[in-house]
């Protein structure tokens, strides 16, 4: 099945589909939160599509249609989770990418999980990896990143991510006009984030309900 593939929208499929019919070398920046394979149910008992396993699946077709070396400076920042995490930097390594970092998001407030026996979770993990040569665009970004994350009430995703957070990424990585990719958009943190900070964006949401949030949330952003 073909697909029209229009930079500054998101389209509503699936992320495979859509990654194997975009061109080769043509995005500087693919910024992401794929299903960890956790079976992630939050409180409000909402689900991830595609989360019996660590969704890596991805990773090969994201590994080509990045730039690289002289081209630009072909990037991948993934959030993932202490317990998968491994899983996630292996497949990264077989698809051709350089693991360079593990970014720490300090979400400032700690969630739930087991609270009688577990250390109460207040970070999430990242991983940035790189395709061929690269340097950042300005000055050198640190490992830990302090955002608050985003209360119950405020949240229209089970997993949504701070859009400050996302817009501290995408400068950290690219530069003003640059292309960036998420091919697992949710509700469009990333692609707001991205139409905020002046990038390039293309996204790629299965969930109906979660495409059309991500669209109104799009429409109503403003370049900052």
């Amino acid at each position: 099945m073909d697909i029209t593939i229009k930079e500054n929208t998101i389209i509503h499929g699936d992320s495979l589909t859509v990654l194997r019919q975009m061109e080769p070398e043509s995005v500087d920046a693919i910024i992401t939160d794929p299903p960890y394979g956790i079976n992630y149910i939050s409180q409000t008992g909402a689900r991830i599509k595609n989360d019996q396993s660590p969704f890596i699946w991805f990773l090969y077709d994201a590994f080509r249609v990045l730039k690289s070396g002289e081209s630009g400076r072909g990037s991948l920042i993934c959030f993932t989770r202490w317990d998968v995490e491994q899983t996630f930097i292996d497949a990264m390594k077989l698809a051709g990418f350089t693991v360079k970092s593990e970014v720490i998001w300090d979400k400032v407030y700690h969630g739930m999980g087991d609270t009688k026996a577990a250390f109460a979770p207040a970070h999430e993990n990242i991983v940035f990896a790189v395709k061929g040569k690269f340097s950042f665009p300005g000055h050198r970004p640190k490992d830990l990143v302090t955002y608050q994350k985003l209360g119950s009430a405020q949240m229209v995703h089970p997993t949504e991510k701070p859009v400050g957070l996302l817009s501290n990424l995408i400068s950290s990585v690219t530069k003003p006009g640059d292309l960036i990719l998420d091919p697992f958009a949710g509700s469009g943190s990333t692609l707001v984030a991205a139409k905020k900070t002046g990038r390039r964006f293309i996204g790629v949401e299965l969930d109906d309900a979660y495409f059309a949030t991500a669209q109104r949330r799009i429409e109503e952003a403003v370049t900052e």
